[in-house]
């Protein structure tokens, strides 16, 4: 019988996990997306604005080559896990264990400033950027995939999500789009990488949105062509001041949702997109 088992499982060892974890946290830090191709393909760009993004893009390069984290804030850690029913896994009681040792290790051994507070009144700080904010998703087959976001709080704290009628159609979430980022202005260190969550319910739109940034993938071009076309009128860009460069990407996710309902939530990432994914 164990040996039925041990044929239709795959094992995976919890030191393996955790490792990954670690690794792919210091990764992240070290090596975010380089702005390059913003500075060298957007004609619109002026002069000033073209320096702003040359510099962010210089430092990218030198937290890659230096093992540096490109920003002062490393983040608090996402995690998104795929896993087969036909994976298990050794050597803990559970993967949430594996997960946060290894997030613990990364930010201690890579020189990560630990920014997670264990209340959010009274902000002790245990300096071990604890607990990992994770999210599960069951499939087929033997696959076992973890993929990581190092969010910052400064793009964090201007996102949002807001409950819209459904008449509102693709315009009401294009115009909240718009405002979010219009309200954010430079607050989340543009340009922003934003993910559009539309649909679900209104604990899960924020989770839609965060996975359409990790994804990087676009569910409904009709509402990215609408999202685009109000991105001219921002009258900001790099870092936010005046330019034409206030957002790098936007991804789009949809879900299904209630008759009476149209929830849309917008995660912002600034310029230091810090995402990646591992398989096992």
């Amino acid at each position: 019988m164990r040996r039925l088992f041990e044929v239709a499982m795959r094992i995976i060892e919890g030191l393996a996990i955790k490792e990954a974890v670690k690794e792919l946290f210091i990764k992240l830090n070290y090596s975010p997306v380089s702005l390059e191709n913003i500075v060298f393909t957007d004609s619109g760009m002026d002069y000033f604005e073209k320096q702003l993004a040359e510099i962010i893009d210089k430092n990218c390069k030198m937290a890659k080559t230096e093992k540096r984290p490109l920003c002062q804030d490393c983040g608090v850690a996402q995690i998104f896990v795929k896993m087969g029913k036909n994976v298990t896994f050794s050597d803990s009681p559970s993967l949430e264990i594996l997960i946060n040792k290894g997030v613990e290790e990364a930010y201690s051994e890579g020189l990560l400033r630990k920014s997670t507070v264990v209340d959010p009144f009274e902000r002790m700080n245990e300096g071990k950027n604890l607990p990992a904010f994770i999210h599960y998703e069951l499939c087929d087959g033997d696959t076992f995939e973890i993929s990581g976001i190092a969010k910052g709080g400064g793009s964090e704290n201007v996102s949002a999500q807001k409950m819209l009628v459904p008449a509102a159609g693709r315009e009401g979430v294009a115009d909240f789009v718009f405002e979010t980022l219009k309200n954010a202005g430079g607050k989340g260190c543009p340009p922003y990488f934003a993910g559009v969550g539309v649909g679900g319910t209104f604990d899960s739109v924020a989770t839609l949105a965060k996975k359409a940034l990790l994804e990087q993938v676009c569910e409904d071009n009709e509402l990215l062509e609408m999202i685009d076309e109000k991105i001219k009128g921002l009258g900001f860009g790099v870092l936010g001041f005046p330019g034409k460069c206030p957002v790098k990407a936007v991804y789009v996710k949809k879900a299904p949702t209630h008759i009476a309902m149209m929830p849309a939530a917008v995660a912002l990432n600034c310029h230091s997109f810090r995402t990646g994914k591992v398989e096992l």
